[in-house]
C-alpha cells in the first residue's frame, strides 16, 4: 500500500506546542506535494461581546466579526513567519466548536490527513481540560497524526 495524502490539514491555536504539528504539516507537504490547509476555530464567545484584555489597559468589547477578522490576520502572520511558500496554503478562521469545527472542515475539503499537536496530558487535568486532539481523532472521517510536544521527532532538516 502507498500512503500519498494529497490534501493535508494543520489546525493551530497559534501554540509553541501547536507548532510542532506545523512542522509536520510542512514536511508531508513538501514530501508528498500535498495541498496544506491551516485553519484556526475560534471557541464561542459565552456572551454575545468578548470581552478581550490588552495589556494595561480595560477590557475592550470586539463584535464577533472583528474577531475573526483579528484571527485571520494574525493567522497569515503566523503562517508566513513559519512555513515556506506561505502564498500557496490555504487559510481559514471560524467560530465554533475546536474539535468538531476541525472535523467538519476536514470532510467539507476532503482533507486526506490531519496533522494535530496535543499536551498529553493525563489524569485530572485531561479529565478537567478535555482533549480536542483526542476528539479529533474519534471523529475524524480520514487519518489524524497526533504530535505530541515533549517525544522524540523523527523529522529531518
Amino acid at each position: 500500500m502507498l500512503v500519498s495524502p494529497r490534501t493535508v490539514l494543520w489546525p493551530t491555536d497559534f501554540s509553541s506546542l501547536s507548532l510542532q504539528g506545523g512542522l509536520y504539516a510542512q514536511g508531508f507537504r513538501d514530501v508528498f506535494g500535498a495541498e496544506l490547509h491551516v485553519i484556526h476555530v475560534i471557541p464561542p464567545p459565552l456572551n454575545p461581546d468578548v470581552s478581550v484584555m490588552l495589556p494595561g489597559a480595560v477590557p475592550v468589547n470586539v463584535t464577533e466579526p472583528e474577531l475573526v477578522e483579528a484571527c485571520a490576520k494574525g493567522l497569515d502572520r503566523f503562517v508566513a513567519e513559519q512555513l515556506n511558500d506561505h502564498e500557496s496554503i490555504v487559510r481559514e478562521v471560524f467560530l465554533g466548536n475546536p474539535w468538531s469545527g476541525v472535523c467538519d472542515y476536514a470532510k467539507r475539503a476532503e482533507i486526506d490527513l490531519i496533522i494535530v499537536s496535543t499536551h498529553g496530558r493525563t489524569g485530572l487535568s485531561r479529565a478537567l481540560i478535555g482533549s480536542t486532539a483526542e476528539r479529533i481523532v474519534r471523529h475524524a472521517y480520514c487519518p489524524v497524526l497526533v504530535v505530541k510536544g515533549e517525544e522524540r521527532e523523527f523529522l529531518v532538516e
